[in-house]
């Protein structure tokens, strides 16, 4: 008891904030400052009547919301559940005709934008950039914005996390003052529950999907780590992921775009960037291969455009939120001047042949190419608590030539299935499928059928569990074959279908985000039935008079295992294991496939 005592007084009296010790702020100004409406405005957002320094709490953001909503026929606030807390997660629609039918959308010759704010509940810029931009077009001079596209808007996606906000919620972030906090109620990171779906929130933008079909999906973060000058970091699949046509799209239409209206409005666009060295970029600009956990990798792996927002850290608020604002404003201009190419990108996607997919990528043996780069000067002092090096950023703009690493070396591919199938028993296994929205056949009656398994021949659990899951750490397979009987409720899943290439990054053991790999499997490592010592040791005595083959094979295990003959467990164990008694579905992973 004392000691929780103590440590309470020490938190109590953690007068500091973090952000007295924030790098230099280089000075900034922009024409996006205009965006910002006066203190007097009707529809003046909560974070503007602060200069954009705070961002209003979840009830406070569902008011002014719903207000918002009431006021005009061309909005729509609808839950999408619940939250862990039991809290509702919003999304608001706004259409130029008022029509806010899944179906109907869908149908529509226009254009449709999802884009969300606090799926890292601290990282909150896109709920009060997205929050301007409907009061402009509801109530101000951008209306025109919706004969472009329909908008699909979930301010706080992360509700629970959100409420979780203090001057203590993010300690490397240039405010708002109070922040929530990164995960959720149980401590999960929804930007890595995009595969497993465990999380209300992520679940609730997987339905969204499925539902409205998006042609643009944005998540909007913030950073943590280096200094550099650029204010709005984004990026999306460029190589080495499941989407060219959508990549070159990206590439070539919204990235230019996009740039040059952030420029024009006074920020600082830029890729995402990940120092190689983890402190500084003077070993190169890391450019990962992140696996379908992710959002905007998911979003590749499912053939929807999807751009991952990454705003500056440790760039203020106000001006992260402005840049924001800009980036969607563009992104809805764009997308509906190039809705045909938009189209026509996903379809040639989704049409591509499914009979190999590779499951993990490398970083290439060289740099592709360098960078200019606009960086912060920087230096390194040691420490004197801990006699090590550290970086010290000087707020010193400068321009670097770096290395571009690229993770896009294509490590291991798969030859995937004409389909596969999983046993009924698996019922969450295939309740995820089939949120995901993968096409399936449901067996009706009992089935027999000759498929091949992955068995696993060796595996190392992980020691540390990642977002409350044992994962493999390492393992290998082998491929079996077999006649299963599959029960009533047993599903088929074809390959070829616009999603194919989902339903083999989750059902591939190798697949980085398997479910395998994820553990959704674990149990078929125990085993429940065994054989007692008073049956096995007459039966092995029969088994070896009466079998020649057994009996040779059991003299070149001993020759080839002198060790092994002084163990009797060991013996008894390599019979049984060759009898019809022992566990035939032990270490065989439960997806079959259908070659």
């Amino acid at each position: 008891m004392k000691k929780i005592l103590l440590l309470c007084f020490a938190f109590y009296s953690f007068q500091t904030i973090a952000q007295d010790f924030m790098p230099p702020l280089i000075d900034w100004s922009g024409k996006s400052e205009s965006l910002q409406v006066a203190e007097n405005h009707p529809w003046v957002t909560p974070s503007e009547l602060d200069d954009l320094t705070t961002s209003p709490d979840y009830e406070e953001t569902v008011n002014w919301l719903r207000k918002l909503t009431d006021s005009s026929p061309l909005v729509e606030m609808k839950s999408l559940g619940k939250s862990e807390q039991g809290r509702d997660i919003w999304m608001l629609i706004a259409s130029d005709d008022s029509n806010f039918d899944p179906a109907k959308i869908r149908e529509q010759d226009k254009a449709v934008l999802l884009f969300h704010g606090g799926i890292h509940a601290g990282e909150i810029d896109g709920k009060d950039a997205g929050m301007m931009l409907f009061r402009d077009i509801l109530h101000g001079e951008k209306k025109h914005l919706l004969d472009q596209a329909t908008l699909l808007f979930i301010p706080i996606l992360n509700v629970d996390g959100h409420e979780r906000r203090s001057e203590y919620g993010r300690v490397n972030q240039r405010g708002p003052r109070e922040m929530g906090w990164r995960s959720n109620a149980q401590n999960l990171n929804l930007n890595r529950d995009f595969t497993k779906l465990e999380t209300a929130g992520v679940r609730a933008v997987v339905e969204v999907i499925n539902a409205y079909d998006p042609d643009l999906y944005v998540d909007v973060h913030v950073t943590d780590g280096a200094d550099y000058q650029y204010d709005i970091t984004y990026g999306y699949v460029k190589t080495g992921g499941y989407s060219p046509a959508i990549s070159a799209f990206l590439s070539d239409k919204i990235q230019p775009e996009v740039d040059q209206a952030l420029s024009d409005w006074g920020h600082i666009p830029g890729p995402l960037l990940f120092a190689a060295n983890g402190q500084d970029f003077s070993e190169g600009n890391v450019a990962f291969s992140f696996s379908p956990r992710f959002s905007h990798t998911y979003g590749d792996a499912r053939h929807l455009p999807s751009i991952l927002i990454e705003n500056h850290s440790l760039k203020p608020f106000r001006q992260r939120v402005l840049g924001t604002y800009v980036f969607l404003e563009q992104a809805i201009k764009t997308i509906g001047e190039h809705y045909q190419e938009i189209r026509d990108a996903v379809a040639a996607d989704q049409n591509q042949p499914k009979d190999e997919l590779i499951v993990k990528f490398g970083f290439r043996e060289s740099p592709a190419d360098t960078m200019e780069f606009l960086g912060i000067a920087s230096e390194k002092v040691k420490s004197d608590i801990t006699g090590r090096e550290f970086i010290q950023w000087k707020g010193e703009p400068i321009i670097q030539q770096v290395p571009s690493l690229l993770m896009d070396r294509p490590v291991q591919e798969v030859s995937t299935p004409e389909a596969y199938f999983v046993p009924a028993e698996w019922t969450v296994v295939i309740k995820k499928l089939r949120q995901h929205g993968l096409k399936m056949e449901t067996l009706e009656t009992s089935t027999e059928l000759e498929l091949e398994f992955d068995f696993l021949t060796e595996y190392q659990l992980s020691p540390n569990p990642l977002e409350g899951k044992i994962r493999f750490q390492s393992f290998e397979t082998k491929q079996i074959t077999r006649r299963v009987k599959l029960a009533p409720g047993s599903v088929k899943i074809p390959v070829d279908q616009n999603l194919g290439e989902l339903a083999s990054i989750f059902l591939e053991a190798e697949s980085v985000d398997s479910f395998f790999q994820w553990g959704y499997f674990m149990s078929i490592l125990s085993q429940t039935e065994y054989m007692e010592t008073y049956i096995m040791e007459p039966m092995i005595q029969q088994l070896l008079k009466e079998d020649a083959a057994l009996r040779a094979e059991f003299e070149q295990a001993k020759a080839a295992n002198p060790d092994w003959v002084n163990s009797p467990r060991s013996i008894y164990r390599w019979f049984y294991e060759r009898t019809p008694y022992f566990d035939q579905n032990w270490k065989v992973i439960p997806i079959g496939k259908l070659r």
